[in-house]
């Protein structure tokens, strides 16, 4: 008898949400988007510094493992000192 109570209950106020949803007409102001155009090349500018950011990242990671490299490899003369 609860759980029959509790669903009536439930539906009912899931019906009554729905019929006030679709009753008031939605106002075309209150979800007015704003200016994309301006956001979007604002993204698109952060997006070409996180990859200029990026690249330099990567450059210092192969300048660092060439010295690194080369850092393994002693000279011939001077294994002998």
């Amino acid at each position: 008898m609860i759980v029959c109570v509790l669903s009536l209950g439930a539906l009912a106020a899931i019906g009554t949400w729905t019929f006030r949803a679709f009753r008031h007409p939605r106002d075309p102001e209150r979800f007015a988007q704003p200016n994309y155009d301006e956001r979007f090349a604002q993204l698109q500018q952060s997006v070409d510094a996180i990859a200029v950011e990026v690249e330099r990242i990567a450059e210092g990671q192969r300048f660092s493992t060439k010295l690194l490299a080369d850092g393994a490899r002693v000279p011939a003369g001077l294994e002998e000192r």
